[in-house]
């Protein structure tokens, strides 16, 4: 194995070293015995590829780029004398990668005159590196021609072959139904090398070490390839170009990443590489290139098979859980005929956790790829129970209904929340709040702790709570969950704050005031630091609020009244909410 080429730095961005697929070279045309000791000028560009040859009266002005590799056959009388060198700049701009000039006899009955013949031409050609061959006179269009094509056609002829035999070993694996590994295996196998396959987000679906032992990726590679598929793209037609990456240094020593996109409806989903040695011949090179073009094509089959049954089955687990958390199930047959298959035990007592992202997740593909990746994060999750843990996307929230098992204390449910924003937010940009409700038995305690820890999640982003909240947390509104169900309570709120909301306007500046003198227990310096606002302001708006109330708002009497009809209004909006969110569809 070749020296390690050292650590890949973070911020690298994998750079391709272009296509270098097993194609006929300029060299390899020159090495024919009819152009054999042709070459006068134009070394540096000898590894060109060829694919066509032309005469030079039916070269077009400019490139043509669905004529790349244009050979160019020409007399030598249109290259003598100093206008020589202007059409070999013709030659070059017209895209050719070679100039293949037949003499006159009488040119190449002296050898003495071939060293000093075109020295214009020769000039141009050297500063273009554009190869220049002078031919003898049997050499005309036609022979060269044929030659052009015939090792052209012979080479795709093989290349071909090969192809179809890579196609046809993988196939059979495909057919197999084996699975991603078992074609990376085999993938490893004909290129003799090790194998990778990873998602767009870097997750290993499989990997070969090609040492006949289980072996973990190696991590600078994945972490290699992950950046690279950010700026990864599917060509027109679909057609997938395996390209070389740089090498990368790795324990064992540097490799060298041939990857290839997998593509699913015209849409990447992954990538397939194989990791060369740095020191791979040409040949073995190109005939991994074919391994990594073909294996993209299958993988992205058995890709297509495996995501078709896994939305299947997330969606039927989806609407499980959300008639589960809802309470919709009509009767307890209905119910254990579907909780059989979802590993539901109506016997175990579940807590339902409710996940909001910061940001919210938006509807691109990459996004709810790891929104998904997220909640199978979640149902991974270590747990006490026996059931399963369920997941399933509700709104822009995830919902997780855990086991607990029938002894847990307390601190179960905060433990599991806990783990659950852990991996969700290792899945996902920014931050995760977690609510959960208290545990409860079967499916009508899972629909209690899901309104919960809906009512917890609300009430959340009202009040200044941590991150990871529990409706029992709140026990200030868990006692006033009462109060705010009755008529009583909420009439009470809207005769406290009525007259506070019309003389506020639309702002409601005055009862954010109100709110933080009350919370600073009527320190009016406190306050005014908390809003913001100067000592004089602060309290010309306080005697407005005793002004509208019909109250002095000094009085404790007076701020508990405000206090609470606050919070009985907060708990009765989001129960409203809630009501008509979870009511039963008519």
């Amino acid at each position: 194995m070749a020296q390690s080429a050292g650590p890949v730095e973070e911020h690298d961005v994998p750079a391709a070293r272009g296509e270098e697929a097993e194609t006929v070279t300029v060299t390899d045309l020159l090495a024919e015995p009819q152009l054999r000791n042709t070459l006068v000028a134009g070394r540096d560009g000898t590894s060109a590829v060829a694919r066509w040859c032309v005469p030079l009266s039916e070269l077009a002005d400019g490139a043509d780029p669905a004529e790349a590799g244009l050979v160019v056959h020409a007399p030598v009388t249109r290259l003598r004398g100093p206008d020589g060198a202007g059409l070999v700049r013709e030659v070059v701009a017209a895209g050719a990668v070679a100039l293949l000039v037949r003499l006159d006899p009488v040119d190449t009955a002296a050898p003495a005159v071939l060293a000093r013949l075109l020295p214009e031409a020769r000039a141009a050609a050297d500063e273009a590196r554009l190869p220049l061959a002078l031919l003898p006179s049997g050499a005309d269009f036609r022979s060269v021609s044929r030659l052009v094509a015939t090792k052209v056609l012979a080479q795709s002829t093989h290349v071909l072959e090969y192809s179809d035999r890579v196609h046809r070993s993988l196939g059979e694996i495909l057919a197999r139904g084996t699975g991603i590994p078992a074609l990376a295996h085999g993938m490893s196998r004909m290129a003799g090398v090790p194998a990778l396959v990873v998602d767009l987000d870097g997750t290993v679906l499989a990997h070969e070490s090609a040492v006949g032992r289980v072996a973990r990726a190696p991590e600078q590679v994945v972490q290699v390839l992950h950046r690279y598929s950010d700026t990864v793209g599917v060509a027109a037609g679909g057609h997938q170009h395996a390209v070389s990456l740089e090498p990368v240094g790795t324990p064992a020593g540097a490799v060298v990443p041939l990857v290839s996109p997998v593509a699913i409806g015209g849409e990447p989903c992954g990538l397939v590489a194989v990791l060369e040695p740095v020191d791979a011949t040409a040949h073995d090179r190109a005939q991994r290139r074919v391994v990594v073009q073909e294996g993209a094509v299958l993988i992205g089959a058995e890709m297509l098979r495996i995501r078709s049954m896994t939305e299947a089955e997330e969606r039927t687990r989806g609407d499980f859980v959300v008639d589960l958390v809802h309470g919709r199930f009509a009767d307890g047959q209905q119910l254990l005929a579907r909780a059989r298959h979802h590993g539901f035990v109506p016997d175990e007592r579940y807590v339902t956790l409710v996940v909001e992202p910061d940001p919210p997740v938006s509807d691109d593909a990459r996004t709810v790829r790891r929104f998904q990746a997220a909640a199978r994060a979640a149902e991974r999750i270590e747990h006490r129970g026996s059931a399963p843990v369920l997941a399933a996307q509700l709104g822009g929230n995830l919902v997780v209904v855990a086991p607990v098992g029938t002894g847990a204390d307390g601190n179960e449910p905060r433990a599991l929340a806990g783990a659950v924003a852990t991996a969700v937010q290792a899945k996902l940009s920014g931050t995760a709040r977690v609510a959960f409700g208290a545990p409860g038995p079967g499916a009508s305690g899972t629909a209690q702790s899901y309104r919960e820890a809906r009512t917890a999640l609300s009430l959340a982003r009202r009040v200044d709570a941590a991150p990871v909240i529990g409706y029992e947390d709140l026990r200030i509104f868990v006692a006033l969950r009462e109060v705010a169900d009755s008529e009583n309570g909420r009439r009470f709120a809207r005769e406290v704050l009525a007259p506070l909301r019309r003389a506020d306007g639309h702002n409601r500046s005055l009862e954010s005031v109100v709110l933080a003198y009350i919370a600073e227990s009527g320190n009016l310096n406190a306050a005014a630091r908390r809003l913001g606002l100067h000592r004089n302001t602060t309290l010309y708006k306080l005697d407005r609020v005793s002004r509208a109330i019909g109250m002095d708002i000094r009085s404790s009497d007076t701020q508990f009244m405000v206090w609470l009809a606050h919070h009985v209004d907060t708990l009765a909006t989001v129960n409203d909410g809630l009501d008509a969110e979870l009511a039963p569809p008519p």
